[in-house]
């Protein structure tokens, strides 16, 4: 094994370790000096991030942001093609390349999404209906991905539906899986699959149910605001409770939140919150363009610059404020609602 390698495996390992750590109180190492160690590590790997800086820095913070537009434009992270076990990529509105997340391994990405879910929805139903593609008809969807995780939540046996079939609803089969449920259900979906359900006759969700919602409808039609969605959807399916996810085919590590509250990023997740036009990190409470600092990105980038802007709260907690004006429409809803519009229905989402 190589001593890059070697360090690959070592850092595997602190991150794990962080991961559990930070979950149980029990961590030794601090968020900064790891994620050090992660970008010195990644700047030998991945030109695109040596391209940005000629040496690796000695602050988290200061480490180079990759704007999300490289993904669709150059091999980002220290992947190379061909050596990824598993690629992801985002669904996009554009012809051309769409966004590429390549991974060695879904360890970290498995561990960190499952470990944050449980925590923000403890006691979760393990049995899954997801309006969302199966992950072998949309091998590169990073959130059927990780919705497929869900299974496990609280039992091992757990199973999963899918009732998005080449970007369209399965009404049918939904409404027959649904009516045969004996037990509480865990029901994932877009907001733009939710709302055009929501479009049609619907049963409440079994008792104890949790409904998870992600996406935003970009700017795109659509009868509902996001209030609106929550609003219909829990008279109507009456969940036991009704929680957000927000997250991206760049990142590894996801947010939750329970509606209406700001969005919670895991320990191993840093948040800050810049000025769009100088880059300079602002103060708490200002409106920003959002930076993630993700160190489940192992193999990809630890730094990630959205086109989103939010508010990074005292306590590390994100209130989001949509897309900066001028950026492209993208996200997890768009593969449905392509389908829907007569496009061409997209197999990577989110």
């Amino acid at each position: 094994m190589s001593r890059w390698r070697a360090e690959r495996a070592s850092l595997v390992e602190r991150i794990h370790a962080y991961v559990d750590g930070s979950l149980s109180g029990s961590s030794t190492e601090p968020f900064g000096a790891l994620a050090v160690d992660v970008h010195r590590w990644q700047h030998r790997g991945d030109r695109v991030l040596a391209a940005l800086t000629d040496a690796p820095v000695d602050r988290w913070r200061d480490v180079p942001a990759v704007p999300v537009a490289l993904f669709k434009d150059l091999d980002v992270g220290t992947v190379a093609p061909g050596e990824e076990a598993i690629v992801f990529r985002t669904s996009g509105t554009t012809t051309g390349r769409r966004g590429v997340h390549r991974l060695r391994s879904t360890e970290l990405y498995d561990h960190g999404a499952l470990a944050w879910a449980r925590r923000c929805t403890p006691g979760a139903p393990s049995e899954v209906v997801a309006l969302l593609e199966d992950p072998t008809e949309a091998p590169d969807s990073s959130l059927s991905h990780m919705v497929a995780l869900f299974t496990g939540l609280s039992d091992p046996a757990g199973q999963a539906t899918w009732h998005i079939h080449n970007g369209r609803l399965d009404r049918d089969g939904l409404s027959r899986r649904l009516s045969r449920a004996g037990r509480p259900l865990y029901v994932a979906s877009t907001a733009f699959a939710l709302g055009e359900y929501l479009d049609g006759p619907v049963e409440p969700l079994p008792s104890g149910s949790v409904l998870m919602v992600t996406g935003g409808f970009k700017g795109r039609r659509h009868r509902l605001d996001p209030d609106g969605l929550h609003q219909e959807a829990t008279a109507r399916l009456q969940p036991g409770r009704y929680v957000l996810e927000y997250g991206m085919t760049e990142l590894s590590s996801q947010l939750w939140s329970v509606a209406g509250e700001p969005y919670a990023p895991p320990p191993w997740l840093e948040v800050v919150a810049v000025d769009p036009a100088t880059g300079h990190p602002l103060s708490a409470g200002e409106v920003g363009q959002l930076r993630f600092y993700d160190l489940c990105n192992l193999d990809s980038t630890l730094a990630v610059e959205t086109m989103d802007q939010g508010v990074v709260h005292g306590d590390g907690r994100v209130s989001l404020h949509g897309r900066l004006a001028g950026a492209e429409v993208r996200g997890c809803s768009l593969s449905v609602e392509d389908g829907w519009s007569g496009g061409e229905p997209r197999a990577g989402t989110r």
